[in-house]
């Protein structure tokens, strides 16, 4: 969910018995380049685990190097492939990843690869 799964609702869920969550959707090209935008997306504390961090992507390195700037604060990274909104269609993000199963391989090998 973009912009909703913020570290309070995090909390709030876990204090209903919430095992694992998620952040939200966080556009990987942007949390990549710029350490204002990493600090603007993503909020944690020593509390907020198991947490799983969700992101955008179109590009394999964008994706790789935003997972590993995150990784010392996560139990995972999620490549978004759901989201149905109009704009993330339109920047080829979300659900319409699902028609593009190359591009999806291709990401997932990246981040694998390191």
């Amino acid at each position: 969910m973009v912009r909703y799964s913020s570290l309070p609702f995090r909390h709030l869920v876990k204090i209903y018995g919430c095992d694992v969550t998620y952040t939200h959707m966080i556009l990987a090209d942007c949390f990549s380049k710029a350490k204002n935008a990493r600090d603007a997306d993503f909020q944690h504390c020593i509390n907020d685990r198991p947490l799983i961090a969700q992101f955008a992507a179109t590009e394999p390195e964008y994706f790789a190097k935003a997972a590993k700037l995150i990784s010392p604060y996560v139990d995972g990274v999620d490549l978004n492939c759901g989201c149905p909104q109009r704009w993330a269609v339109k920047e080829g993000i979300g659900a319409c990843m699902c028609t593009n199963p190359d591009l999806i391989f291709k990401i997932v090998k990246r981040c694998k690869r390191g």
